[in-house]
């Protein structure tokens, strides 16, 4: 902008920030840097893509991981193991509405669903996770996304070791109770009202140690980054140390719903009725994904630090431009 009167030119508002911000210490100016980044490649719409991707893509994804891991000789997951993980949490969800819908989806085998029917499900899959790629490419300012045979190759792995995990975790688990169960009636020093606890101790680091791993894998690997102008090595450690980061946040948002969901779900019940639980629903998954994409753009600020801080934004060159 331009005063007449004076005829200088009068700072923008990125500029007067700048300017405030230009002596403070550098985890402060990275958070700043990475919530711009955040912003100007509009993040909270991107969250929103990806919230309406997962609620597309989750049945089909339950469907091929469950066929998986059925075919694995594995069993099943997710409707053995959700009570016991609403409980753990105090999720509070209607399972008596999700769980019919999960035992259903645990039912279809590969063979069920005929050639086009698989091909359909895997589809859904690959472009899910195209589609989650696509929109932390950019952050690194890669408008060139994997071409299909190289998503086929670099997430058809990422798909079995999931299966596979997911039973063998399952199979585990149980293996695990039953011995402590053996251990304490056994008489060798654990009481059986114990072997609850332990189990629920179990439950919680295994899963928080699960989805930090999933975290880092979307954060460091998932990025179609060109090899000659990327460094690994130099990436690994932002990408865990933020992974952990995003975890935390991610949990303490949980936190805040669960705490709220109460006086939520009265409110929302005026309106929704019955199906007041799925704006919640709907409001973490948006929430998580909005974290995840920050996340993305604070191991993009730290990766190029300190160049990065001289970076101008365009913004008015971005409106309508996603």
């Amino acid at each position: 902008m331009i005063d007449k009167k004076n005829k200088k030119r009068t700072p923008t508002f990125e500029e007067r920030v700048d300017i405030i911000t230009h002596h403070w210490p550098s985890p402060l100016r990275v958070v700043l840097i990475a919530t711009k980044s955040f912003l100007y490649y509009h993040g909270t719409i991107r969250a929103a893509a990806m919230t309406y991707t997962s609620f597309l893509a989750v049945i089909p994804l339950l469907i091929l991981l469950t066929a998986i891991t059925l075919a694995l000789g594995l069993g099943t997951f997710f409707s053995d193991y959700l009570p016991v993980l609403n409980g753990l949490f105090s999720l509070n969800l209607p399972l008596d509405r999700i769980m019919p819908l999960l035992q259903n989806a645990e039912t279809i085998s590969l063979s069920n669903l005929g050639l086009i029917g698989s091909i359909s499900v895997f589809v859904t899959f690959i472009l899910a996770i195209g589609n989650l790629e696509t929109n932390m490419n950019v952050v690194w300012e890669n408008k060139v996304s994997r071409s299909i045979p190289k998503q086929l190759i670099a997430y058809t792995p990422l798909l079995l070791l999931g299966a596979g995990g997911i039973g063998l975790f399952a199979k585990f688990v149980s293996q695990f109770k039953e011995t402590l169960l053996q251990i304490a009636i056994g008489g060798h020093g654990l009481p059986v009202n114990y072997v609850g606890t332990v189990i629920e101790a179990f439950w919680v680091i295994a899963l928080n140690v699960v989805i930090i791993l999933l975290l880092f894998a979307a954060i460091y690997l998932l990025p179609f980054r060109r090899v000659d102008d990327i460094s690994y090595k130099k990436l690994f450690l932002p990408s865990i140390g933020v992974s952990i980061a995003v975890w935390a946040a991610n949990y303490t948002y949980l936190l805040i719903l669960v705490k709220l969901q109460t006086n939520l779900f009265t409110r929302m019940s005026l309106f929704y009725g019955s199906l007041a639980f799925i704006p919640l629903v709907l409001l973490f998954v948006f929430g998580f994904w909005a974290i995840v994409l920050y996340g993305n753009c604070l191991v993009w600020t730290i990766y190029n630090w300190p160049n990065v801080a001289k970076k101008h934004w365009n913004w008015v060159g971005t409106k309508g431009n996603l």
